[in-house]
């Protein structure tokens, strides 16, 4: 079976290939600036999750800025989106 490698970048981190938001100035999940990366293709899949639906919150130790996201899994952001410092991070289960 053959791979499909996509160069498609819109709304993605040219580095870890990672959603951004049009809000984003940098990669929350490895702090790669918007724009920045190699932008190399990349193997684009989807992948199947189940479990319990987590809100996790972020906050920067750095501006402040403090966002929710919900998702089946947890989410492993480590950057702000905004200035590109770390974060600290709350989960919570949805049940």
């Amino acid at each position: 079976m053959r791979k499909r490698l996509s160069s498609d970048y819109e709304g993605r981190c040219g580095q870890c290939h990672k959603p951004m938001s049009s809000e984003d100035n940098f990669c929350r999940y490895c702090g790669t600036p918007r724009g920045g990366g190699d932008f190399k293709p990349y193997e684009n899949s989807n992948v199947c999750v189940y479990g319990p639906p987590i809100a996790t919150t972020h906050t920067c130790t750095r501006c402040g800025l403090s966002w929710t996201v919900n998702t089946l899994g947890s989410d492993d952001a480590q950057f702000c989106p905004k200035c590109g410092g770390g974060i600290t991070s709350k989960y919570k289960e949805r049940w």
